[in-house]
């Protein structure tokens, strides 16, 4: 490693996190790409993280430390370490999270090949406190379309598993420090503006979830930056004005969570359409703007994207719903993506009519069973 240039300023804020600090640590040490400085802050931790941190630092001359006097928080604390890091490339790397070896040498090579990529990610594996993996977070995609997620919630789905290029990021003035969470989003929408975001469809972090993390226990401070962002996003690109509700209701279109308190009723189908639509105009408009020559492919496959969710929403709707609900939801399908509502509805009616006419088809087979076993006695 030249320790005056690293490739790469690994990046890592601590409080409070010894349970999983080594783990975490010997995960950066332990790459199979070498060349970089691990900048560990600790933010005025109350356990031993501290004494960990320099226990590591005495075995291995790459880690530079950083012990505030205060706790001043995620954000200002990346900042500090953003400011002194030395690396073309910036790792992030969660004191509580596990890097795979390989990790940094496939990232490095999407961005060293590809000049146009700002920032790499990968898909991830979720573990327990205990390190059991238990789901996935598989979201690789093309570019285009992680630029269209990303108006709607952090689709990366971490901030532990990114390597992006340093100086475009220092010219942005580093992470927003009014965000006290949600900061790691609110750059990533910065981002996508002036360069590519690449997610490679590999698994390279093993993302942890446990009962102290931040998302567990400061969940609602958390969502009302999410969702302000999300506002910003949209407002941004459409030059128009949408509530911070209609924000909520768009995250959760967008991210799956049919069944929760923010969700609308399917009477408001028709209003999610039509923001759904100027939001689509905006981003081809875009599109065009930036004379991306796979233009037609976008738009294309783009209405289908939107056409499936609406229908993930139609598959969602509780027996109790009435068809009325099925019907309503489905017609804002069909204006993105007509083939796709013709055949769920028929695979559906296909399925009811099994359904219904399974017991009549068993009864027969059984009286057909009982015929042929009366006459094989006969004979």
């Amino acid at each position: 490693m030249n320790k005056e240039n690293p490739k790469i300023s690994v990046v890592m804020s601590v409080y409070n996190a010894s349970a999983y600090l080594r783990e975490s640590i010997e995960s950066i040490l332990n790459q199979t790409y070498t060349d970089f400085e691990f900048i560990i802050i600790n933010d005025c931790s109350t356990d031993n993280s501290w004494e960990i941190i320099n226990e590591y630092a005495k075995k291995d001359s790459r880690i530079v430390l950083i012990n505030n006097p205060e706790n001043i928080g995620l954000t200002k604390s990346l900042n500090k370490g953003l400011k002194i890091a030395k690396g073309e490339y910036i790792a992030r790397q969660d004191a509580d999270d596990v890097s795979l070896p390989q990790r940094f040498g496939k990232q490095v090579l999407v961005l060293d090949e590809n000049p146009e990529v700002i920032l790499v990610s990968c898909d991830l594996e979720v573990i327990d406190s205990e390190g059991n993996p238990y789901s996935k977070y598989q979201r690789s995609c093309k570019p285009e379309f992680v630029a269209w997620y990303l108006l709607f919630y952090n689709y990366l789905a971490g901030h532990s598993q990114v390597i992006f290029r340093r100086e475009p990021v220092s010219k942005l003035g580093g992470y927003c420090e009014t965000y006290l969470y949600a900061q790691d989003y609110q750059l990533w929408s910065r981002l996508v503006k002036i360069g590519q975001i690449y997610i490679l469809p590999e698994i390279l972090l093993q993302y942890r979830v446990h009962t102290h993390s931040i998302s567990s226990d400061k969940k609602i401070v958390q969502d009302n930056f999410l969702f302000t962002q999300i506002q910003n996003n949209i407002n941004y690109l459409i030059h128009k004005e949408i509530t911070l509700e209609e924000a909520k209701y768009l995250m959760k279109f967008w991210s799956g969570y049919w069944n929760s308190d923010f969700f609308p009723s399917y009477e408001e189908a028709e209003k999610i359409h039509l923001i759904i639509r100027d939001i689509y105009q905006g981003f081809i408009n875009q599109s065009k703007y930036d004379n991306l020559s796979d233009y037609n492919y976008i738009a294309y496959h783009l209405r289908i994207i939107i056409g499936k969710q609406f229908l993930l929403w139609v598959r969602s709707l509780k027996i109790k719903d009435s068809l009325l609900a099925k019907i309503k939801v489905s017609l804002c399908a069909f204006r993105w993506y007509p083939f796709g509502v013709f055949y769920r509805w028929f695979v559906d009616i296909v399925k009811s009519f099994l359904i219904l006419f399974r017991p009549v088809s068993y009864r027969l087979s059984n009286i057909i069973s009982l015929k042929l076993i009366s006459d094989e006695n006969i004979n």
